[in-house]
This record gives C-alpha cells, sequence and structure tokens, in this order.
C-alpha cells in the first residue's frame, strides 16, 4: 500500500487478516473482516476469538462473522465480495489472508528421497527428512510460524552436531499483534481451568486506567497438577504470557506457580488471582483417574 484504502476489505479472520485490518482503521481508513467461522482466530479457544472480536468493533472495525466467499469481482475501482444470496460487500482494497501452503510439490524433492504431501516435508521427532537431511520451517507444515522455525533450526543444528535432540511442541506460543494483544500457549482444553481479569489486576486498575475497562483476561488450563496451556488478551499479553510457556514446557507444580513471587505493579500480577481460583477449581472438582489410579482401586477391590 501507497496510502491507507478508504475501505479494505480482508478475506479471513486469523492473526495476519486482523493485524492489518486494525492497522488500516487507525491509519484512518475502514475496514471489514470476513471470516467463513462464527468468531476471529477460528483455530484457538473461542472465548479468545470473541473477546477480540468485542475489541475489534469497538475500534470501528466491522465483522462479517459466519460468511463464506462464494466470489470476488471488480466493478470499475471496486473489489466486490459476493457471499451465497444476494448479499456482498465493496471496498476499494482487497486482502486475502486465508493462509499459505507450502511449495513442495513438483520441485525434486522426491529425488532424494523426501515424502511430502499438500501439508508440506515429512519429517521425524528429529526433524530428519532422509538420509543426510532434515527440515525446518513452514515448509513441514507443523507450526507456520517464525520462532518455530527459529526453533527448529536449533533442534537441527543440535541433531547434525551429534546430539540426539527431538524437538518439542508441547508449549508452542501463538501471538496475534493487535492492540490488544491476543496471545495462547499449549492445549485448548483441559478438565480444570481458571480466568482472571485484566481490569482487576492492581496495575491496570491503580495506574493504567486506559485498560481498567477493558475486557482482557488471562485463562489458565490444567490437568490438576501442572498446567497444560492457557490464553490471554490484553496489552503485551505476548510478553507476560511467556510465563505459562515455560511452566509448561518444564512441567512446573501449580503448587510452585502459585507460590511464586509476582512484582508489583505488573500485569504478571494477574497470576495470583489465576493461579488462586485455579487452586479452587482443583480442590473443589474431582480429578479425573489416571490408568495407574484405576488399576490401584481395582486392587483395593
Amino acid at each position: 500500500m501507497k496510502s491507507v484504502p478508504r475501505r479494505l476489505l480482508v478475506l479471513g479472520g486469523g492473526s495476519a487478516g486482523v493485524e492489518l485490518a486494525q492497522v488500516v482503521r487507525r491509519l484512518g481508513g475502514e475496514a471489514v473482516i470476513i471470516e467463513g467461522a462464527d468468531r476471529l482466530l477460528p483455530r484457538e479457544a473461542a472465548p479468545l476469538g470473541d473477546a477480540l472480536s468485542d475489541a475489534l468493533r469497538r475500534d470501528g472495525i466491522e465483522l462479517r462473522l459466519g460468511m463464506h466467499a462464494a466470489a470476488v469481482r471488480r466493478d470499475g475501482e471496486e473489489f466486490v465480495v459476493e457471499f451465497d444470496g444476494a448479499s456482498e460487500v465493496r471496498g476499494d482494497r482487497l486482502l486475502v489472508a486465508t493462509g499459505r501452503r507450502p511449495r513442495v510439490a513438483d520441485i525434486g524433492l522426491e529425488s532424494v528421497g523426501i515424502a511430502v504431501d499438500p501439508k508440506g516435508v515429512h519429517v521425524d521427532e528429529y526433524l530428519r527428512a532422509g538420509e543426510r537431511l532434515w527440515a525446518i520451517g513452514d515448509v513441514t507444515g507443523i507450526w507456520p510460524l517464525t520462532h518455530v522455525g527459529e526453533y527448529e533450526g536449533d533442534v537441527v543444528a543440535a541433531n547434525i552436531a551429534g546430539e540426539a535432540h527431538p524437538a518439542n511442541y508441547e508449549a508452542v506460543p501463538r501471538v496475534t499483534y493487535t492492540d490488544p494483544q491476543a496471545a495462547a500457549v499449549g492445549a485448548l482444553e483441559a478438565p480444570y481451568t481458571a480466568t482472571a481479569l485484566v481490569s482487576e489486576v492492581p496495575k491496570t486498575a491503580t495506574y493504567t486506567h486506559a485498560y481498567a475497562e477493558s475486557n482482557g483476561f488471562l485463562t489458565l488450563l490444567s490437568d490438576g497438577e501442572r498446567l497444560t496451556g492457557g490464553y490471554a488478551l490484553g496489552p503485551e499479553a505476548g510478553e507476560w504470557l511467556q510465563q505459562a510457556t515455560v511452566a509448561i514446557r518444564a512441567h512446573v507444580p501449580i503448587d510452585v506457580l502459585a507460590d511464586t513471587i509476582q512484582p508489583f505493579p505488573s500485569f504478571s500480577g494477574i497470576y495470583d488471582t489465576a493461579f488462586m481460583s485455579l487452586r479452587m477449581n482443583i480442590a473443589d472438582k474431582p480429578r479425573p483417574a489416571t490408568p495407574m489410579a484405576a488399576q490401584m482401586a481395582g486392587l483395593s477391590t
């Protein structure tokens, strides 16, 4: 773009689509996001996409959710997105942000014994694609994220150097750089969850009045002993959610996390409330029986 669009049409409500729609809106143009799912960020937990939808609507961004584009055409200087039926939406610029696929077909990879499919190059847990061949980044189709590609580069370098270093995707952070940021890590579902509100964190309530009425939050997910996932909406959420990323990757017990001192005032103070609620939820709800627990129960009877 060399100028701010008058009205930008965005096909796709994932990270790229929502980020650029908000950029255009805050530069003074209109923005319309068209997403076939019933919420933004459809690959993340529903509450995260719903909350981001509310935030973008407050910015004046128009959301067309649950609507599938049937056709796109030009009408003079305008792009026209047509939906099933008679409805349509018009704008002077069109952004297609519907995802991407690795380009692995018909480039000779089979000549060196590399197996591919439309999702990318097949790799094992060490990111080995064949004899003395490795693959990293988007081409594997595992996680098309820059920081995952960087991580995979370190894994492959270690394996080439002779270490046995499997890749671990248990705690992959995902951040959408809108304002507020939407961030997630790990699993999307778990037996135990707890949510704390950004508006109740001392930093926002006392010092940062701009966020005191925000719809930001942190949700933690647990199997009853450790964190398995988390997602958040809020100022710089991608930064302070990294506490959860480390905890998930290191299998830190919930009791240790709840006993961790958070600096005051900081957005990280939200963890105090979240862990208090999570421990109460775990105590109030019977834990799912593990295979070992079920076996011991059978022996006792």
